[in-house]
């Protein structure tokens, strides 16, 4: 009878034991699952794709063109995220602005004058490489970051006196420097926006531009992968 119940208390203790060791392997498990999940980004490079639409702000010598704020600005952003505090890509870009005269007489070089309402535009089209620095790591939430846009943009200046024409077009180098911030709509969510105070200066001189430079403001719809 003692013999019974020692063998009975001795498997009632086994199996405690291995449904103890059963919940430990499982927990193990599943936080390995967990840190794995929650590390893939910190361990491999990710893909970023960002919409963009803002508003442009004319600066400097464009003021004296085109003296006007632009909303037809878009962007496109294409970036590979290192997981350390840094990303590298390229944005291609569509900037028009337009302003229209009062009607008065103007005298042109060779003496000839015609009255007519004057229309300006102007048409950005970029090109560029960017580089992002962040002032936090991959896996938070919302990140803070300086970047350097530099390379090109296609440019359409225009300016009519009704159906006559005064056009200059040129592909010009540009420098983009851009201060910014990402955010993740949740930890695990793979949408997120963007927030970006750019300032742009495209190399393009035709009369009253010396350079055509403006601030852009834009916001951005983002998704992410692996």
């Amino acid at each position: 009878m003692k013999k019974r119940i020692i063998f009975s208390l001795i498997g009632l203790i086994w199996a405690l034991g291995a449904a103890a060791q059963s919940d430990k392997e499982e927990k193990e498990q599943k936080e390995r699952s967990q840190s794995f999940s929650q590390s893939l980004y910190e361990r491999f490079v990710s893909g970023r794709g960002t919409v963009f639409y803002g508003v442009g702000i004319p600066m400097g010598s464009q003021q004296d063109y085109i003296n006007k704020t632009g909303n037809r600005n878009f962007g496109l952003a294409v970036e590979a995220m290192f997981p350390g505090r840094f990303s590298v890509g390229a944005r291609i870009g569509q900037q028009y602005v337009s302003e229209q005269l009062p009607r008065q007489v103007y005298t042109f070089d060779d003496g000839s004058e015609v009255s007519a309402v004057q229309t300006r535009t102007l048409n950005i089209v970029p090109l560029m490489a960017i580089g992002s620095i962040y002032l936090n790591d991959i896996k938070s939430v919302f990140r803070p970051y300086l970047q350097l846009g530099a390379g090109g943009a296609y440019v359409n200046y225009a300016k009519y006196y009704g159906t006559l024409i005064d056009q200059k077009t040129g592909v010009r180098a540009a420098l983009a420097p851009a201060v910014g911030a990402k955010f993740q709509f949740g930890k695990t969510s793979n949408l997120g926006g963007e927030i970006q105070a750019q300032y742009q200066n495209v190399f393009f001189k035709y009369n009253e531009l010396k350079n055509s430079s403006n601030l852009l403001l834009s916001v951005g719809i983002s998704y992410r992968w692996l």
